[in-house]
């Protein structure tokens, strides 16, 4: 089974760390009680961002991925489309489900090769059900 593994959006991590030693230098020069609360905040988010950064692998039979401590995973079946949008240095991995939900990553990294498999990898599955569909219809 063919798999597409997307690895971390690093430049993305590194802005939000160079960001946040910035709020810490900036937050000291105006008083060490203010850095005291801060600290933990920044702290905590810099950690649950990179908790999201386990995995994401896309496969012919769905993909994988993870959210904080969880393994998630969205059945093939339940894909109606994905797109990629730019956005600077961030690329938006969104996947829209047949149920009208949709998820986006924005913490990976894909490369040109890397959308055009897995829109070709999806669109294959996507066209098939509309055809099943039209088939059932007439």
């Amino acid at each position: 089974m063919k798999t597409i593994k997307l690895s971390p959006n690093w430049t993305l991590q590194g802005t939000k760390i160079a960001f946040a030693i910035l709020v810490l230098l900036s937050v000291t020069f105006l008083g060490t009680s203010l850095l005291l609360f801060l600290l933990p905040i920044l702290l905590f988010i810099t950690i649950l961002n990179f908790l999201q950064l386990r995995f994401l692998h896309c496969y012919k039979a769905g993909i994988c991925y993870s959210r904080g401590i969880k393994k998630r995973y969205i059945n093939t079946e339940d894909i109606a489309a994905v797109e990629f949008s730019q956005l600077a240095f961030l690329t938006i991995f969104k996947v829209d489900l047949v149920n009208g939900k949709s998820c986006q990553f924005f913490n990976w990294q894909v490369s040109d090769e890397q959308k055009i498999e897995i829109e070709r990898l999806y669109k294959a599955k996507a066209n098939s059900r509309v055809k099943s569909v039209l088939e059932c219809e007439v």
